[in-house]
């Protein structure tokens, strides 16, 4: 009897108004669920009101402010990474910024770069570039906000945001375009940092409101297909894929010059056959909250199969 009374009373204290309570869930939110779409288009719409930011511009030097105040403010600490190219105008001071998230493993494990463009193309006062090097700058720092909050990850991701993406002169003709990737690159080439780097996710265009990414021929198809299962898994297939075709970017200054796997997630296909591309219409209302986040939750939900596969 006096067990048969103890089982009653524990029962009853776990009883409130006749209902029993369930043990609080102590598990972390799923990190796609803590993308916060609203801070992202926060920094879309700071950089276009900075306005024209082509390399070595003021536009530029203040976006890197932004950058990296956004970085610090999540924890992370900014490195920036200033150099000078040749270019068909000359000279151009050129500055890259990074911020490394330091996984469980410490200082041996796989390093994932996760990179944007900030710098605007060369055309004028009135191109401002909201989808074109701002929407994924604004993806990027939000996915580092999620990330540096949320418990560490078994592989080290540097955030990466380059200078010098846009061809000085108006057509694509190596070497003048990638200046910051190539650099950057460079620089861990044959070093202990660079033979750790496994993989590079590229983010680029992924603001407009009709978003549906390019499948682009140089991706890795591994890759390729992991980005396809997880966010075909988590509700995010109407945005794969658009077309196939060739797309030349910062990613190939990876894939070239670390032989590592990489992804270009980019919508090329921003307006009616393109026509907002390099545009003055590249501004904020062709642009929305929903794909920024579609574009954030996507990575976030592909992480682990990434991690899976190349991170070790």
């Amino acid at each position: 009897m006096h067990r048969l009374f103890c089982l009653l009373a524990v029962l009853a204290v776990a009883c409130t108004n006749g209902e029993a309570q369930s043990p609080k869930d102590e598990s972390p939110p799923a990190l796609d669920r803590t993308f916060d779409a609203k801070r992202a288009w926060d920094h879309l719409a700071a950089q276009v009101a900075i306005g024209p930011r082509e390399s070595g511009s003021e536009g530029a030097e203040k976006t890197r402010k932004h950058i990296e105040e956004a970085l610090t403010a999540a924890g992370l600490r900014p490195v920036r990474e200033s150099f000078q190219s040749q270019t068909p105008i000359g000279p151009i001071d050129f500055a890259n910024v990074y911020a490394d998230l330091v996984g469980t493993g410490g200082d041996e494990q796989a390093i994932f770069v996760i990179a944007s463009h900030f710098d605007t193309k060369r055309l004028g006062p009135d191109f401002v570039g909201a989808n074109d090097g701002g929407s994924s700058t604004a993806v990027l720092l939000e996915l580092a906000r999620v990330m540096a909050t949320a418990d560490r990850r078994p592989v080290t991701y540097r955030f990466l945001f380059l200078d010098g993406e846009e061809a000085v002169n108006h057509s694509w003709r190596d070497p003048d375009n990638r200046y910051g990737s190539r650099h950057h690159v460079e620089q861990l080439k044959n070093t202990s940092v660079g033979q750790r780097v496994k993989l590079c996710v590229l983010l680029d265009m992924v603001g407009d409101k009709d978003l549906k990414f390019t499948q682009d021929e140089y991706s890795t198809t591994e890759v390729v297909r992991l980005f396809e299962k997880a966010g075909k898994a988590g509700g995010l297939g109407k945005h794969l894929w658009a077309k196939r075709m060739p797309i030349l970017d910062d990613h190939i200054s990876f894939s070239e010059g670390l032989s590592i796997p990489v992804i270009d997630l980019i919508d090329f296909e921003y307006g009616p056959r393109n026509k907002y591309w390099h545009t003055k219409e590249d501004s904020l209302d062709k642009c929305s909250k929903e794909s920024l986040e579609a574009t954030g939750r996507l990575v976030l939900l592909t992480l682990p199969e990434l991690e899976a596969r190349y991170g070790r």
